[in-house]
């Protein structure tokens, strides 16, 4: 049984293909692209993963659409009516991609891919929570979806069992953590729905100073449930995130051509100090509801690496299992899997051992490429000698540009197509960030053999 997963026109597009319950192949439309984050529709992600395993649509037995469009459009023409005359300006701006293209994906999907058989349209945190809990190895664990808004949930609790998954408790549109985050994104001079790991970076060099400010934005209760204070928030009637009674409370925002300073590190840290307030309430009383110490974690927010190192200390649960696609790339695997296991009924599951699911290249492709740009190279005999020779050239301090096998799927590198330096001196952190051309307060990322760590 073959099904393809898509995932388009939000953010992270991208598409994945199931065969038989087991993922072979999985890649975001951006590594195509070379846009960052690209949001259009999967068209070459697609016919890569076609083309992976040799078929054509016409061998597809479903294709799984990782949300419901419908719904969401529901959802955008309730929020008008509530904030009209306000909302005119972005409502208009929007109307014609929706028009257009947004809501008729079913149309698109059966005229570009020329399919003829059944489309399955998966609601957004089932999408999350099937890509967070199939993968994984757990007969039974405690599920937690949390991000921006699919249709209109934003936080939902669930627990998996076999090949079920149940949902608990939810939290609806317009209280999100994720805006929330996203908010302090945009306020810092950042991009919305790109750049949030930069403000959860950031957040490590300052103190936060501004939790007393941010309890006006938010009201938490004891089991994690919350509401947003919208006065606020501009992200319901306009093309801005906040608006002038945020900027009363925290000042003027920061552009992005704008030093960074001491306040901008203590609102970031503030936030995440906030965003994990919330957090580990949420799961505490998602341990209270489940009672499984199992737990596995999908959506934007579960990217936040800072708040997930916390969480064997913080809660009760002892295995954790995150997607690393977490966000709405990684849908695609869990809309085709939520039809292979919970609308099929298909109990076998099979865990993904790798996120190693993109592209390979052989020699003589990478030689040609070299070819064709004029670069010096050098072919050695055997991988010893290879990695003697890398090893050296990171000893000397150099930094190396690491390719091989199949492409990571979602936004980490895991070694594969990585950038790799040694970790001393301090300045090397400077150099590599220098030549991603990124900010230089961004962390890296530390390597290490499994045999080498002492626990």
């Amino acid at each position: 049984m073959l099904i393809l997963g898509i995932s388009a026109y939000y953010h992270d597009s991208a598409a994945a293909l199931i065969k038989d319950g087991r993922v072979i192949v999985a890649i975001e439309e951006e590594r195509f692209s070379r846009i960052k984050h690209d949001n259009g529709f999967p068209y070459r992600a697609v016919y890569f993963c076609l083309k992976y395993i040799g078929i054509t649509t016409n061998q597809l037995d479903y294709i799984a659409y990782y949300e419901k469009p419908l719904l969401k459009f529901e959802r955008i023409l309730e929020t008008f009516i509530q904030t009209y005359p306000f909302s005119l300006g972005p409502f208009l701006k929007g109307m014609p991609e929706w028009l257009d293209y947004k809501i008729k994906i079913e149309q698109t999907i059966r005229k570009k891919l020329k399919y003829k058989k059944e489309i399955f349209f998966i609601p957004h945190h089932f999408s999350h929570a099937a890509a967070a809990f199939f993968p994984s190895t757990f007969k039974k664990a405690a599920i937690l979806t949390i991000d921006g808004v699919g249709e209109y949930q934003t936080t939902a609790l669930w627990l998996g069992e076999n090949n079920k998954i149940n949902p608990l408790k939810k939290i609806d549109f317009p209280n999100s953590m994720g805006l929330l985050y996203s908010t302090f994104t945009s306020f810092l001079g950042f991009k919305v729905n790109e750049d949030e790991y930069k403000l959860m970076g950031l957040a490590a060099y300052g103190n936060p100073k501004y939790i007393k400010e941010i309890h006006s934005l938010i009201n938490i209760k004891d089991d994690g449930s919350f509401k947003l204070n919208l006065k606020y928030f501009g992200f319901l009637e306009s093309f801005f995130m906040y608006n002038k009674y945020f900027i009363k409370l925290f000042g003027q925002p920061r552009k992005p051509t704008d030093k960074i300073t001491k306040k901008h590190k203590d609102l970031a840290s503030s936030i995440q100090k906030a965003t994990e307030e919330v957090y580990f309430k949420i799961l505490n009383h998602l341990y209270l509801l489940t009672k499984t110490k199992n737990l596995c974690l999908s959506g934007g927010v579960a990217l936040n690496a800072s708040a997930n190192g916390k969480i064997y200390k913080m809660t009760p649960f002892k295995k954790i299992y995150i997607f690393g696609p977490a966000s709405d790339g990684g849908s695609a695997v869990g809309a085709g899997l939520f039809v292979y296991h919970s609308i099929l009924n298909n109990k076998k599951r099979d865990t993904i051992k790798t996120l190693y699911l993109g592209s390979e290249y052989s020699d003589s492709d990478i030689i040609k490429a070299i070819n064709k740009h004029k670069l010096k190279y050098s072919i050695f005999d055997s991988e010893k000698l290879l990695i003697t020779k890398t090893a050296k050239l990171l000893a000397d301090g150099k930094v190396i540009g690491w390719f091989q096998g199949r492409g990571e799927f979602g936004p980490r590198a895991l070694g594969n197509r990585s950038i790799l330096c040694r970790p001393s001196p301090r300045l090397m952190k400077t150099k590599v960030n220098f030549i991603k051309r990124r900010e230089q307060f961004r962390p890296v990322a530390g390597s290490i053999l499994q045999e080498k760590i002492h626990i």
